[in-house]
């Protein structure tokens, strides 16, 4: 009996063991040898995040996609096949065809293919094809703030730009997810405002076409919070065909590129005099040049008596240089590093540039002289407008920002990026001194070109030559550059301006009208109030004579730039527009005509006129 019971388990034991390796042997077939095919990704199921920008105006977004992939041993003739798909791809006929007739059982066909393509060939039902969803980055505004974003490679990763630097952040999942099954990535709030970044974008782009220059760059500055509303630069590309662009189009030449400022460091220069000698009453003499270390540096012009205030108002070199004699190069060198050139400012931004400030160990007779008039010194656009805007905040350096907050899909806020400070870098009496002799500059010096109707505004102009490769200089080949601040006396806004290698052209007579052109824009979108001067003609206060109920088309008949600008946010706060603003003065035709209903998204159209 017991015999019999231990060979009934020996033959369970062996059934089960026969069982185990029949499974085994069907798993691995199947694994090996089956149609069935498993596709992964880095992501997962997370859609990545949005970027927004202040207003929460979309900059980025995530959209399902359908992409194509196919299992070669199961199409009959690759040919038919190809040439049928080739009409709907938009690839090549002949490039379809290797790919179906590759060895293996999975190839990609295309990633993220066209709804209405993916539809049609959903429709064929051929026999050996496939879809697969995945998620693909889209960029709204098209090339606005591009430079800015970056862009995301086929497979989702942040490649450039913002979606680089936060590619962490914007692929991780909060644990939400929505009806398609997707969990959310967390999003980024940028201080951008897609406006103002528009109107930068748009300036600097018409400048650069009018002066043949290499590229540029519009920057906008808040002053009292180093929040960056706009970085515009030309050329720029499109973030949802960035293959298509070239490496010049995507560079981020604000960030990663630095340059000699010219005669925009007068102003650093005459911050240090005004430091050490608060008085500062002496008077030079230009003759048109100077002699310095047995070097003849030449002045624009021959200015005769300055005083501090004359070398700002002409950009007198002669002046500046004569000042500096009285200076030691270690304050010098101490104070371009409070204003923060040599270092990184830390904006959020990836590839930034430390510039050029060589230690004082490797500095000549000369370049205590050199600096002061912006040359033997590399800075960024970063660092220029923030030093800049230092002065307008009462001396007081606030660090560059373009993050306003990370939030997760349902708003909570997982992270505020709070204004930054590094405190005084020089005294309020001399920011306040500075600030007028900048004032002069524009109002009767070489900035002139820089003034706006109803504001006044202060600013310093430079004109840098660019160094040759193997050392000196090429007077062929210049960095045209305005940098300004307005309202005065209390500046809210810094706005740089800088081309690269504009044709033969000063910094007051190309970088000066872009700045005008984009204040003009801006400030009175930014509800910037502080005019000293009266414009012509009756301003509404807010809400006046306007109405806007959430659904119709306003009547803007009359109204001023400035009125419109303030009642357009207003519209916005119900419902997510478009507008466009062509001319000066005030509204007489609009797009759509008033009393139109208005959808999400709508286009509004503003032409304005002088009386």
């Amino acid at each position: 009996m017991r015999r019999d019971r231990a060979h009934v388990r020996v033959y369970l034991a062996g059934i089960l063991i026969v069982g185990i390796a029949a499974y085994l042997l069907i798993a691995i077939y199947q694994l090996h040898f089956s149609e069935k095919i498993i596709l992964s990704s880095k992501t997962g199921n997370v859609r990545r995040g949005l970027i927004m920008d202040r207003q929460r105006n979309i900059l980025a977004m995530s959209v399902e996609r359908e992409s194509l992939f196919a299992n070669p041993k199961k199409i009959k003739d690759p040919t038919a096949v190809a040439s049928v798909l080739s009409r709907f791809l938009g690839i090549s006929k002949d490039i379809i065809e290797r790919k179906l007739q590759s060895p293996g059982d999975f190839v990609w066909i295309k990633r993220k293919v066209d709804d209405a393509a993916a539809l049609k060939i959903k429709e064929l039902k051929i026999d050996g094809l496939f879809f697969q969803k995945e998620m693909q980055r889209a960029y709204p505004s098209g090339s606005i703030a591009a430079n800015i974003l970056g862009f995301v490679g086929i497979d989702g990763n942040g490649l450039e730009g913002l979606e680089y630097k936060y590619d962490a952040v914007l692929s991780r999942s909060s644990g939400t997810s929505s009806d398609e099954g997707y969990a959310s990535g967390d999003s980024l709030v940028l201080t951008i405002d897609r406006f103002v970044q528009h109107q930068a974008e748009k300036a600097i782009g018409d400048a650069v076409k009018n002066t043949g220059a290499i590229q540029g760059v519009v920057l906008v500055m808040e002053v009292k919070t180093g929040k960056l509303l706009a970085i515009g630069k030309y050329p720029s590309f499109d973030p949802n065909h960035y293959e298509a662009s070239s490496s010049h189009q995507r560079q981020h030449y604000t960030v990663t590129d630095s340059f000699e400022p010219g005669s925009t460091l007068k102003i650093i220069a005459m911050a240090l005099l005004l430091e050490l000698f608060p008085s500062l009453d002496k008077r030079y003499v230009c003759r048109g040049k100077v002699e310095i270390a047995d070097t003849v540096i030449n002045c624009i012009g021959v200015h005769g008596q300055v005083s501090a205030t004359d070398i700002i108002k002409y950009s007198c070199n002669a002046g500046i240089i004569q000042a500096m004699k009285d200076v030691k190069k270690q304050a010098m060198y101490d104070m371009l590093t409070r204003f923060g050139f040599g270092s990184r400012t830390g904006i959020e931004l990836p590839g930034e540039s430390e510039g050029i400030l060589r230690p004082l160990s490797r500095w000549s007779g000369l370049s205590k002289y050199s600096m002061a008039i912006g040359q033997e010194i590399s800075v960024t656009s970063i660092q220029l407008a923030a030093a800049f805007s230092a002065i307008g905040n009462h001396g007081v350096y606030m660090i560059p920002t373009v993050v306003e907050a990370i939030e997760r899909d349902d708003g909570t806020v997982v992270r505020s990026f709070f204004p930054r400070s590094k405190g005084n870098i020089i005294s309020k009496e001399t920011a306040k001194k500075l600030l007028s002799m900048m004032k002069v500059a524009v109002e009767s010096g070489t900035g002139k070109r820089a003034t706006v109707a109803y504001y006044i505004v202060v600013g310093k102009t430079g004109t840098a030559q660019k160094s040759r490769p193997g050392g000196g200089y090429d007077p062929g080949r210049e960095t045209a550059i305005f940098i300004g601040l307005a309202p005065y006396p209390a500046p809210e806004i810094c706005i740089l301006v800088v081309l690269d290698e504009p044709s033969g052209a000063s910094g007051g007579a190309v970088a000066a009208p872009v700045f005008a052109r984009v204040a003009k824009r801006i400030l009175p979108y930014l509800g910037v109030r502080n005019k000293p001067l009266i414009a012509s003609g009756k301003i509404l206060e807010k809400g006046e004579s306007f109405h806007f109920d959430g659904r119709t088309m306003p009547d803007f008949t009359g109204h001023t730039l400035a009125e419109s600008v303030r009642n357009i946010s207003m519209m916005r706060k119900a419902l997510s527009i478009n507008t466009s603003w062509h001319g000066t003065g005030r509204v007489f035709r609009q797009q759509p005509v008033p009393g139109t209903k208005l959808t999400f998204g709508s286009r509004i159209k503003l032409y304005l006129k002088e009386e």
